[in-house]
């Protein structure tokens, strides 16, 4: 049987067949590598519905199609009618052709034999369904109806949060404080009102960046004011942040076992759970990958070498492009990680997005997350997502031609389809020619932007691709965390960060729905730290026990006046050395009582000399009134003499008998302690 090579009729079939899903016959599909070959024919000699050729049809640039996230609209990335190509001048569209490679074979396998084709799709004027969209973006349900920094927050942390770590702390406070052989107000139990000031400082810590102060430095009034100390001392914040827990101490080593995540597992699901139903995103979002500084012990630690903080827990997390708000998360526990026999980065995509399924929206995500596989399933029902990403080079579904460098010019393009999906190979025009291959279930033909002459589908990854980046950059600009050798401590603070984060963005998000006026960050953090530390203030400023200038700042704080000083009407006013007497030394008493006596005395023969020179210079006749003064000067350096001496004579009989004392003690201290002890 001899080969034949197809026509073009045939090379049109096979690749509508491709497009649709259809298998094709391997046996019947001679290609031939000739360039002489007559029918073998490029793209840019198929003949489109309208008229005008493949080549003609090269769609103006995307750049200006920016991801718009606010109104309900349907998106799309295909040209609408008034922007045909026909407003295009001939000479841009040769230009963009320049940077399109079309091979000769409009027919690619993979190596796995996936099949791919040139020929683009056949371009619709209507929009894809796969990019209509029904929602209106914004805060919903109770948080829509929230306009203050407070009540954004603790719509997160909720009390049923707090009295869990209330409560789990205060277990742990009791087994702290019995090693302690002075019971104080340092290591007493906590409430609720104490731990959401505790909250309220870290915050603020974050904002002016004192997280990783000293706390001694932290809580002095010149280095950093006077709201860390009005709030609690020094010694209280470091004995809550050792004391804090999140679970049943008594039961974690069972739920370990099965969960590995088990000490705050608890109010970590609920926290995502309310951060998941409180915000509609908009049209895109990003899937990508958290990393918390950590150098601890922790047995699902990793090592990440790009990230700067290379140590740490890692966390999945699902993030709105426009507003950065944090729609779902998930910690990567290592070989603890139940996937339900699903590939790693499959499980992730699917649970992250699960509160946008059937919402036509767009994922933006890294290889480590984007297959060919994942891609047609989430396209289905009941996902209904698009996806945009990169992929690695060693997926073995690419074609070998989209992977030559060799002898390609640099910023070039070759694209391929098959059905919903447009894999893209990009040659960068850098000193080391950079491949790059990206994968689009959201772009359905070979658009490329007219200044750049880069596709479309890499514009628009750039644009979106930043979702959680930026969200990782907003938590370190006012990180909250400090240094701690337990890893759940971490995982808190980091959902302080989310909740400080998310709580800004809704209410500002509800402020801009109301008309008012939108607030920077760190006012917003200010406002909300005053507000989180003030009910427990109020409490504080009622201890009895309260140093005076820390009673001034709280007042200062609340903006109260100051009760005046002395004891309240119908009170006496309590004498400190009353109520907690000084020990008094009884073997030295003699020797207090001795100095005091020799003092006594030398100043009663200073007073009797002075009385003394009056007298004399009184009974001086008229005749000597020429050596008054002389007599006067004289007179007085006698007297200095005299004290001197006398000074000099009581120190020395003072330790004379102080050491005789002494002697006479330790020779009779045998027959002492006997006749105490008789007593």
């Amino acid at each position: 049987m001899s080969k034949r090579y197809l026509t073009q009729a045939e090379l049109q079939a096979e690749a509508k067949k491709i497009m649709e899903g259809e298998d094709t016959d391997d046996e019947e599909i001679q290609l031939s590598g000739s360039e002489n070959e007559e029918d073998i024919v490029e793209v840019e000699d198929v003949d489109s519905d309208d008229g005008n050729s493949e080549g003609e049809n090269i769609p103006t640039s995307q750049s200006n199609q920016s991801a718009n996230q606010s109104g309900r609209r349907a998106i799309s990335v295909l040209d609408n009618d008034d922007e045909s190509d026909d407003n295009l001048p001939l000479s841009s569209i040769a230009d963009n052709l320049r940077y399109i490679i079309v091979p000769k074979n409009p027919l690619m396998k993979g190596k796995n034999g996936h099949r791919w084709t040139t020929i683009e799709p056949h371009r619709q004027k209507r929009v894809p369904a796969q990019n209509i969209i029904h929602f209106v973006p914004g805060s919903k349900g109770p948080a829509s109806l929230l306009l203050t920094p407070v009540s954004c927050f603790k719509h997160f942390f909720t009390d049923n949060i707090l009295d869990k770590i209330v409560l789990h702390t205060n277990e742990q406070i009791v087994v702290k404080s019995a090693s302690y052989a002075e019971k104080t107000l340092t290591i007493s139990k906590t409430c609720k009102e104490e731990v959401i000031a505790l909250i309220g400082l870290l915050i603020f810590s974050g904002a002016m960046k004192n997280n990783h102060l000293n706390a001694k430095k932290m809580f002095d009034p010149i280095i950093s004011g006077n709201i860390y100390r009005a709030t609690m001392s020094c010694d209280r914040f470091l004995f809550l942040l050792d004391c804090l827990r999140f679970d049943d101490k008594q039961t974690r080593i069972e739920r370990k076992k099965l969960d590995p995540f088990a000490p705050i597992r608890d109010i970590w699901d609920e926290f995502i759970a309310i951060c998941r139903s409180s915000y509609t995103p908009s049209s895109y979002t990003t899937l990508d990958e958290q990393l918390l500084s950590f150098r601890g012990r922790c047995a699902f630690r990793m090592f990440i070498p790009n990230k700067p903080a290379k140590y740490g827990i890692k966390l999945v997390m699902l993030c709105d492009v426009p507003t950065k708000y944090m729609i779902d998360a998930e910690p990567y526990l290592g070989k603890g990680t139940k996937t339900n026999g699903l590939p790693l980065s499959t499980y992730y995509i699917k649970k992250l997005t699960m509160s946008i399924h059937g919402s036509n929206r767009n994922v933006t995500m890294d290889n480590w997350f984007t297959s060919i596989s994942v891609a047609d399933e989430i396209l289905q029902a009941p996902y209904k997502l698009t996806l945009v990403g990169t992929v690695r080079k060693n997926k073995a579904e690419i074609p070998p031609e989209m992977l030559e460098t060799r002898q390609r010019q640099p910023g070039t393009s070759i694209f391929c389809f098959d059905k919903k999906k447009t894999l893209v190979s990009y040659l960068s025009k850098t000193k080391n020619k950079k491949l790059v291959i990206l994968l689009s279930t959201m772009h359905t033909d070979r658009s490329i932007n007219v200044t750049t002459h880069k596709p479309d589908i890499i514009h628009f990854y750039n644009e979106t691709k930043f979702g959680v980046d930026t969200f990782d950059q907003m938590s370190s600009n006012m990180n909250c965390g400090r240094k701690t050798r337990r890893w759940p401590m971490c995982v808190f603070y980091d959902m302080v960060n989310i909740a400080s984060i998310n709580s800004f963005i809704i209410c500002n998000s509800n402020r801009l729905r109301n008309g008012a006026k939108t607030v920077f960050r760190m006012t917003f953090a200010l406002n909300l730290k005053d507000e989180l530390v003030r009910p427990w203030l109020q409490l504080r400023i009622n201890t009895p026990t309260l140093h005076r200038p820390i009673h001034q700042d709280i007042c200062n704080i609340l903006n109260i006046d100051m009760l005046p000083e002395g004891p309240v009407q119908g009170e006496k006013k309590r004498n400190a050395y009353q109520s907690n007497p000084k020990p008094i030394n009884k073997e030295f008493q003699h020797i207090r009582r001795a100095k005091v006596y020799s003092k006594e005395k030398d100043n009663i023969e200073s007073q009797e000399q002075n009385e003394q020179a009056c007298t004399s210079l009184q009974e001086r006749g008229p005749e000597e009134d020429i050596t008054v003064q002389d007599d006067i000067e004289w007179e007085n350096d006698n007297l200095n003499d005299s004290y001197k001496n006398s000074e000099q004579e009581s120190d020395e009989n003072l330790k004379s008998g102080e050491k005789k004392r002494r002697k006479r003690r330790h020779v009779n201290q045998g027959d002492w302690a006997r006749e105490n002890n008789k007593k």
